[in-house]
Parts: C-alpha cells; sequence; structure tokens
C-alpha cells in the first residue's frame, strides 16, 4: 500500500477509535451521574447518530483499502453496524431492537464474504471455533425462556447462528495478526452481554462495558484487515 492511502486510512481509522472512546466516556460518567438502572440512551438529541458515528468512520477509513473485494465487504459490514447501533440507541420504540438486530445481521454476513476466501483452519483454530459455538448454543439455553415469551425465538437463533459462522470465520482466517480474530470474539461477547442484560436481567446495567467491548471489537477486526498486509494477499 502506498503511503499516503495508508496515511488517510490510519487517520479515518484513528478517528473512528477516538469517537468510540468519547461515547464510551460519555456514557461511563452518565451511567456515574444518574440513577441506578437508568436508561443510558436518548441523554442528548442526535445520541442514536452519534452511536452510529464511530463505525461509520470506519467505513471510511475501509474505502481506502487496497483490496477491492474485500473493501466492499467491509464498508457494507461497517455501514450496516453503523444501522445497528443506531436503531439499538432507541429502545423506547418498539421495533427497534429487531432492526438493530436484522442490521447486525446483515453486518455479519458481510463480514463473513470478506472473511470466508482467507480460511485456513488448523485443529487448534477449529477448536476455538467449537468452543465459540458451544458458547452460543449455551447463551440460548439460558435465554430460552425469554425468548419464548418476547415471541424472539426465530430472529435470535438465526442471529446467534450466523453471529458464530462470522467469528468461526474469524477465527480460521489467514491474516498476519490475531485482531481480527480477538475483534469477533470481542463482538460475540458484546453481543452476550446484550443478550443477558435484554432477556435475564432485564436491565441496563450492562450498557457501559457493552459499548467498550463491542467499539473494542470493530476497531481490531478492521485493523486485522487494514494493517500488516499487502495489496496482493
Amino acid at each position: 500500500m502506498k503511503s499516503p492511502y495508508l496515511r488517510t486510512l490510519t487517520t479515518w481509522w484513528a478517528a473512528a477509535a477516538a469517537v468510540a472512546v468519547g461515547y464510551g466516556i460519555f456514557l461511563a460518567v452518565a451511567a456515574l451521574t444518574l440513577p441506578h438502572n437508568a436508561v443510558l440512551t436518548g441523554r442528548f438529541p442526535g445520541q442514536p447518530a452519534v452511536k452510529a458515528l464511530a463505525a461509520v468512520l470506519l467505513a471510511v477509513a475501509a474505502l481506502w483499502h487496497p483490496i477491492i473485494r474485500e473493501r466492499r465487504w467491509l464498508v457494507a459490514a461497517l455501514l450496516f453496524s453503523a444501522g445497528g447501533d443506531f436503531f439499538l440507541a432507541m429502545p423506547w420504540w418498539q421495533p427497534s431492537f429487531v432492526l438493530g438486530l436484522g442490521s447486525f445481521l446483515v453486518a455479519h454476513l458481510c463480514y463473513l464474504g470478506a472473511l470466508l476466501p482467507l480460511r485456513a483452519p488448523t485443529p487448534p483454530r477449529l477448536a476455538a471455533a467449537a468452543v465459540v459455538v458451544g458458547a452460543c448454543v449455551g447463551l440460548l439455553i439460558w435465554f430460552w425462556p425469554r425468548l419464548v415469551s418476547d415471541g424472539l425465538t426465530i430472529p435470535v437463533i438465526l442471529y446467534m447462528a450466523v453471529l458464530a459462522a462470522m467469528v468461526c470465520a474469524a477465527l480460521v482466517a489467514k491474516l498476519p495478526t490475531p485482531w481480527t480474530a480477538l475483534g469477533a470474539v470481542c463482538f460475540a461477547v458484546s453481543d452476550g452481554m446484550i443478550g443477558i442484560g435484554r432477556f435475564v436481567l432485564d436491565s441496563q446495567a450492562l450498557e457501559v462495558p457493552i459499548w467498550w467491548v463491542y467499539a473494542t471489537s470493530q476497531v481490531l477486526i478492521t485493523a486485522g484487515f487494514f494493517f500488516g498486509r499487502a495489496a496482493a494477499d
């Protein structure tokens, strides 16, 4: 990659990371100053757009990614992630959870499109993938009573299946750094925490750690694609 392109990509990527950190600090301060279990979204006009901004900036960074096939998938994945961030920041709107779930499901499918051609499975990587699948099944069993009562069994099962596939694809992908694999695992952890908050605790108690783990996941996933690679990969 020519250095001007790398500098531009890195600038947008770093800007996205900075926005994510800033939003995380806002959430942490809000959680400390508001009553226990207070809703942290809807605290100021335009908060859904601000929450989505980090993913949008990562999508802009991806426009400078030199591997054309991956660039298309990554831009789409990050824009759908921004849509998921936007919808999930409006919990007072009844369709927001399903719309956010759907947006992130498409994002995971786009990440799969970028990751599958890079697969290079080895026994340790396959073992890690098996652990991920087992964890997803365990979460579904844990969530099951509430999924049934909320009528969300099919959408959540579908989402968990696609999420598990994306994480497994990241774990077996041949990349020069472990960042994308670590980021995909973080994505699964953040989604697991969303499920625990929504279907087990029925509270906002995990909102701050969810954001930090999720934001870390997107920054790491993109770092693994963007850095330390040649255009011919």
